[in-house]
Parts: C-alpha cells; structure tokens; sequence
C-alpha cells in the first residue's frame, strides 16, 4: 500500500462541517506501525511535542505508560472498535482528541489515527447550533466535555443536581446519546 493508495481510504468517514486539513493529523500506519501517511498537520505535530510522540519523533508515546495506552488504543482500533477518547497533556495545558479506526481495503488492513487539539470554549457555538441547544445546555455541555460530574457541574453552576441532570437529559435527547461516553463519542467524531 503506497502513500496515494493509503490517501485514498483515510476520508471515508462521515461528513464535518468543520475540519480544517492543517488543524488534524492524520497518520495511516500498517499493522506494524510503519507510516504509510500522514497529513501536513500529522507531520508539523511529529516534528513537535504531542502526547503520542516520543521525543524521537516516533509514535508511540513520551513514557511508558502513554506507550502502553497508545498500544491498547491501537489493539482495540484493529480489532474494529472505533476509539474516540479525549487526552490531556498537562505539561502544556492542551486538550486533544483522539480517534482510530482500522480501515481495510481487500486484504490490506491499515489503522488511521486523528489527532488535533481541541479548545472546548472555542467550539462551543459550533456545538450549540448543531444540536439545537440552548445557553444553559452549552455550558453544560462544555463541562461534561471537561470531565466534570454532575454534582461537580451544580456547584460550577451555582444550581441544583436536579437542574443539571434535566439539562444533561435534554442534552442526550438533542445529541441523539444515551451517555456521558456516547457525547465524547460523539463530539470527537464531529471535530475529529
């Protein structure tokens, strides 16, 4: 699989309605974790610091721990499970989302992993309109998108647990999710 061939699978996902090709990496490895390719974006982030790059500039994490979750991700991504999760890199205060998917064009098996930062703040408006949501449920929104239970959110908000848990159910009715996990979910796959 060359490097045109590998191009050719990686959008096949669903449509966006706000991706900017120099803001994502994107990075097609085989299953032995050779690149095959890789974005403008992917190649700027290998070059620099990110929470999947080693300071070798190879994928697979700064520290053993983040190598030993970047291999399960990896693992469970080739087994056909879609993996859409947030990670933190505290050392520089950044919020990233991550997705892999195996694609598989005949017999040729090749994972693609998405990487890109994600300020929730600026996204939010974006959000709000795509899912119909009110003020209030955007905050909300934005909370649980930054971890935040909703005993936690209440205190935030200065409102009750009661007033929250409603929100957070015409939320899951709005995004079409049953979950805290099905909005991450769904969030990375819109912007990721």
């Amino acid at each position: 699989m060359d490097g045109s061939h590998a191009a050719a699978i990686v959008d096949t996902s669903a449509v966006r309605f706000c991706l900017d090709e120099d803001a994502i990496a994107r990075i097609v490895i085989d299953q032995t974790a050779t690149v095959l390719w890789r974005s403008r974006a992917a190649a700027l982030l290998l070059a620099g610091q990110s929470p999947l790059v080693d300071r070798g500039g190879k994928i697979g994490g700064v520290d053993r721990r983040t190598h030993h979750f970047l291999m399960e991700r990896m693992a469970e991504a080739l087994a056909g499970h879609e993996v859409c999760q947030f990670i933190e890199n505290e050392d520089q205060d950044r919020r990233f989302l991550l997705r892999m998917r195996a694609v598989q064009e005949g017999d040729q098996l090749a994972l693609v992993i998405v990487l890109k930062d994600f300020d929730t703040p600026a996204n939010l408006p974006r959000l709000g309109a795509l899912f119909g949501l009110s003020i209030m449920e955007a905050r909300i929104l934005a909370e649980i998108i930054a971890g935040h239970s909703a005993d936690r959110i209440a205190e935030i908000k200065g409102v009750s647990v009661l007033t929250v848990r409603t929100h957070i159910k015409h939320i899951h009715g709005k995004m079409g999710v049953r979950s805290k996990e099905e909005i991450l979910a769904t969030v990375i796959k819109i912007f990721a």
